[in-house]
């Protein structure tokens, strides 16, 4: 089975600096993003990242290489535990997750931003147009009013007005076969946090065939390199920090013909 180990930062270190350094090791598994979205197969996907939880609402981002960086945008000064797991292309768990415990000590705290609520949020696909032919990497560029896009966020306690974007795409002939996961039993985390901790409980995640990103920024690169040719939707949404959907906003979506 494939596994994660946790490098950086080591058990019961301190991190001085604004963002969090992070450095996996992997084992028979390929961390890689192109096939991102799609069902997914054995050996290959990509890691998702959380602090202080285990749930999707306190997930960082999804990272594509064995090294990032976490910002710490709204993390109060003191302990907390990291915990990483492999995903697979649908976002199902890969591995048992690995876990860490840290201290957060950086020069300048940054606390969460005032609510920036100033009108109702509005979500729209600027190119490609709907039916626009692209090739299988193209740039998706979009215009987003009263409301505040930010990665560094992710996870964080939901705020008014602030939030990221969800990218899906779906295409007859990838997105609607069966999504793979390994069969195996999620353990609790380690005994040691039990009763100490929101790592005590069992790693919760769900599948999400089809999203390609959980980007920030207004122009996108989009990937559909080991994609099909022909009809593909691509739809776009705001979600809170927490990656639920932002309440009251519609989606925006178009239909493009990958050459």
């Amino acid at each position: 089975m494939p596994s994660i180990t946790i490098l950086a930062p080591a058990a019961g270190s301190n991190v001085a600096t604004s963002e969090i350094p992070v450095a996996v090791a992997t084992k028979d598994f390929s961390v890689e993003c192109t096939h991102v979205g799609q069902p997914g197969a054995p050996g290959r996907g990509h890691i998702h990242a959380m602090v202080d939880g285990t749930s999707m609402a306190v997930m960082t981002n999804v990272y594509c290489s064995k090294q990032f960086t976490i910002s710490g945008e709204g993390l109060q000064p003191g302990k907390h535990i990291l915990a990483v797991i492999l995903a697979t292309d649908a976002h199902d768990n890969a591995s048992m997750p690995a876990e860490v415990t840290f201290t957060y000590q950086p020069q300048s705290p940054q606390p969460l931003p005032a609510p920036a609520e100033s009108g109702k949020p509005s979500l729209t696909i600027l190119s490609p147009g709907n039916g626009a032919r692209v090739g299988k990497t193209f740039d998706l560029k979009v215009a987003v009013s009263n409301f505040q896009l930010s990665c560094d966020l992710e996870g964080r306690p939901n705020i008014a007005g602030y939030g990221h974007l969800h990218v899906f795409v779906t295409q007859s002939g990838v997105t609607d076969k069966p999504s793979w996961a390994p069969k195996m039993s999620m353990e609790p985390m380690s005994s040691s946090m039990k009763g100490e901790s929101p790592m005590a409980g069992e790693m919760k995640m769900m599948s999400m065939v089809g999203m390609i990103g959980m980007p920030c920024a207004t122009t996108i690169p989009v990937d559909l390199s080991q994609w099909h040719t022909g009809k593909a939707k691509i739809v776009v949404m705001f979600a809170n920090n927490d990656h639920e959907p932002t309440m009251g906003v519609a989606a925006a979506a178009v239909t493009v013909i990958v050459r």
